[in-house]
C-alpha cells in the first residue's frame, strides 16, 4: 500500500474518494494474493504429507507379517512415524480449506469493490477531460497492480 500512496498520478484521482477507493483495491488485491499463495503453500504441504504417509505406511505394512484378523489402522497407529503423518496431514488439509474459505471471501470482497468502481466511474469523472485523466489511472492501474479497470 505504500507504493500506491508514492503515485506521481496525483493530478488524475479527480474528487478524493478515487483515491480512497483506489487504495482499498489495491490492499484487497494484496490480501487476495496472500491468501491464494498461502493456499498454494498449504496445498504442497498436504500433498508431501501424503505422499510421505503413502511411502512410510505402505512400507510399514509391508514389512509385518499380515494375518487376515490384523486391523490395518491399529497396524498403523502402532508406529509413531505413521501416527505424526497422520496428524500432520490433517493439520494440512484443516489450515488448506481454511485458506482457500479465506480466499474465496478475499476475492469476492476484491470484485465488488471493483466491479462498484467501474459502475460508479460515469460518477466519479463527470466531466470530458477527467475521462483522460481517468484512462491515465486505469493505465496505470493495470501496469504497475495487474487490476483491470475496464470493464467487468
Amino acid at each position: 500500500m505504500k507504493l500506491f500512496k508514492e503515485w506521481n498520478v496525483r493530478k488524475y484521482y479527480g474528487p478524493e474518494i478515487v483515491k480512497v477507493m483506489l487504495e482499498e483495491l489495491v490492499a484487497r488485491k494484496e490480501k487476495l494474493e496472500k491468501f491464494e499463495k498461502a493456499k498454494m503453500y498449504w496445498s504442497i504441504f498436504a500433498m508431501g504429507c501424503a505422499a510421505l504417509f503413502l511411502l512410510f505406511g505402505s512400507a510399514s505394512l509391508s514389512r509385518q507379517q499380515m494375518s487376515l484378523n490384523t486391523n490395518i489402522l491399529s497396524a498403523m497407529v502402532g508406529h509413531p512415524l505413521i501416527l505424526l503423518l497422520m496428524l500432520l496431514l490433517s493439520v494440512g488439509f484443516i489450515q488448506l480449506r481454511l485458506f482457500v474459505k479465506k480466499a474465496k471471501k478475499a476475492e469476492k470482497e476484491f470484485d465488488e469493490l471493483r466491479e462498484e468502481i467501474i459502475d460508479r466511474s460515469s460518477e466519479l469523472w463527470e466531466k470530458d477531460s477527467d475521462w483522460k485523466s481517468r484512462e491515465a489511472l486505469y493505465s496505470y492501474i493495470k501496469k504497475e497492480h495487474n487490476i483491470n479497470l475496464y470493464h467487468k
